[in-house]
């Protein structure tokens, strides 16, 4: 097959610069990706000459039809929280123009808002909603629906960002400092985590097979570097720092009245902490690690026991 063409939204943000680093790197440019071009607000800004620097081009302004011809993939990488006519804007674009692979901003959890994966997959899933998880499935299906299967939909899911763990660790239950985990479920369901480097080689290697044949890989794909539970996690954390942390269960009755909050964030993190303990985020089956990287051949994955150890649950 030939060098394929890639266009990127949300380049210049964390994951998006690991993206196009990856893209870019000698592994997979000249000989599979032929081109790399991002669209910006700024061209001008430094994350965006960084990039420029590295060979990719920088597109300023909107993302239109005219821009993404002649595009093979288009990927998007923008924030959860993006206005969802944004979202279904851009994407209608990107139909327009013929591309032949679209991957949407998902990175997250899936199937908690209603994507299948399995006709045994009903079970888990959980009663919690919130407006970004709800803004994605719709974007899914708008897309889906203006694509007359012309386009090949990947969704990549990736429970949590193993860098997030501990940075983010108060609005997800983990405290170090005070030694005290709190699970909104079982602190027993393991929690699927990736760091943001194997989202990014995941990403580049969907691209890659997706351009050469949509069958290839599954239009809804899960990754699972890393797996882990909160009792799992606290035992890790407790032995790196030579302590024992505890770990405390919250019934559902009282995590559900949190998602009363008027504040959005505050109920998404919720909302994120009760789908880990329901289950849900356990990508350790029905996962395509073996399709993107076939025994690790092409990078190895990185794990939570890696991070506790670089970090000590910090």
């Amino acid at each position: 097959m030939s060098p394929i063409t890639i266009a990127i939204i949300g380049a210049t943000g964390d994951l998006g610069r690991r993206v196009v680093r990856r893209f870019l790197s000698p592994e997979y440019s000249p000989s599979q990706i032929s081109s790399v071009k991002f669209f910006t607000r700024n061209a001008s800004s430094d994350a965006a000459q960084e990039l420029k620097t590295l060979g990719a081009e920088p597109i300023e302004g909107e993302v239109t039809a005219a821009a993404l011809k002649g595009t093979d993939v288009f990927i998007s990488v923008i924030g959860a929280a993006t206005d969802l006519d944004y979202l279904n804007n851009f994407a209608k674009e990107a139909v327009e123009a013929g591309v032949k692979v679209y991957i949407p901003s998902e990175y997250g959890i899936g199937e908690a808002y209603s994507v299948q994966f399995g006709p045994s997959d009903h079970d888990r899933k959980t009663d919690v909603h919130h407006e970004v998880f709800d803004n994605k499935e719709a974007h899914h299906h708008y897309v889906s629906s203006i694509s007359g299967g012309k386009v090949k939909i990947v969704s990549l899911y990736a429970g949590g960002f193993l860098e997030d763990t501990f940075s983010l660790g108060a609005a997800l239950g983990i405290d170090t400092k005070n030694a005290v985990y709190t699970s909104f479920g079982s602190p027993d369901n393991l929690i699927t985590f990736n760091s943001r480097e194997d989202v990014s080689s995941s990403i580049v290697r969907i691209s890659v097979l997706a351009a050469a044949d949509p069958n290839s890989v599954p239009d809804s794909t899960r990754i699972n570097g890393s797996a882990v539970s909160y009792n799992q996690l606290a035992a890790l954390v407790g032995k790196a720092r030579g302590t024992e942390i505890k770990v405390v269960e919250v019934e559902d009755a009282e995590s559900k009245k949190l998602l009363e909050s008027d504040n959005p964030w505050a109920r998404f993190w919720v909302a994120l902490r009760y789908i880990f303990g329901h289950g849900v985020a356990d990508f350790t089956r029905d996962n395509a690690n073996e399709i993107l990287n076939p025994g690790q051949k092409y990078w190895k994955w990185k794990t939570m026991e890696e991070w506790v150890e670089e970090t000590k649950g910090v």
